[in-house]
């Protein structure tokens, strides 16, 4: 994970990075960082004039108060806002500690004059794109992760397409993009995510065609070698074989519903 995040300072000089505890820290700008903790969601950390505010701030329920101390570390005040770019539990699953302590959870960008944000249907029927403008970062939540395969089963494949258009038009060529989970990105990265996903599913509906079990299609080289694409940190234990024979179930199911 240090080489990771070294090898991010790398691509984008902008950024610095620290570790505090078991949450990786990456500075965007004085009033922008992400965290991320061995729980593996990327949080935002945003300062503004309205005050701090928090997207996705779940590090892990034995880690919250971590995060609260990291926050106050940084910025010497404490969350003002939170916004989620979806419901799980595992982008939400922090609100009600941070409610507790005083932070108000926004269902609209509205007055935080920092922020855009637009609402698509892809990996749930809500998912929630914010831009903050003033660090070029746009968090997309699991509309697009960096260490996962693609999960777009609420949306369907023009939902997934929809969502991925919707964050190429925020920002510019410069913009961060942080994914629910794994390293941040850009949009030619993004692109090729997209490019991927499609071909995942043509290829999954082909075979399915020609009458390949879950199973034979899961061994099948040309699918191996899509999966291999949505692995670009080449982890070794990326995703276990159960988890992708569930993955080509649902891509079944999207395709049976013709979304």
């Amino acid at each position: 994970m240090k080489f990771i995040l070294f090898f991010i300072a790398l691509i984008y000089p902008v950024l610095s990075v620290a570790n505090t505890a078991e949450i990786s820290v990456i500075k965007r700008s004085a009033d922008a960082y992400i965290l991320t903790p061995a729980y593996a969601t990327n949080i935002g950390l945003l300062n503004t004039a309205k005050g701090i505010v928090l997207i996705d701030p779940m590090p892990g329920e034995n880690q919250l108060e971590a995060l609260d101390a990291l926050v106050k570390s940084i910025f010497a005040k404490p969350v003002s806002y939170i916004l989620n770019t979806h419901a799980h539990s595992d982008h939400s699953g922090g609100n009600a500690y941070f409610i507790a302590a005083g932070a108000e959870l926004m269902q609209s960008t509205a007055a935080l004059a920092d922020f855009d944000s637009v609402t698509v249907k892809s990996h749930t029927a809500n998912d929630v794109i914010f831009w903050h403008k003033p660090g070029n970062t746009i968090f997309v939540g699991d509309i697009y992760t960096t260490n996962w395969h693609p999960t777009f089963y609420a949306g369907g494949v023009a939902g997934f397409v929809a969502a991925v258009d919707a964050i190429l038009n925020v920002g510019d060529e410069h913009s961060l993009i942080v994914p629910g989970h794994g390293a941040p990105s850009d949009k030619q990265q993004l692109k090729r995510f997209r490019q991927n996903t499609l071909q995942w599913v043509a290829q999954v509906k082909v075979l399915s065609e020609q009458g390949q079990t879950v199973s034979e299609i899961k061994d099948h080289a040309e699918i191996q070698r899509i999966l291999r694409k949505f692995n670009p940190e080449n982890n070794a234990d990326f995703i276990p074989q159960p988890a992708v024979e569930r993955f080509i179930e649902r891509t079944l199911t999207v395709i049976e519903k013709g979304i």
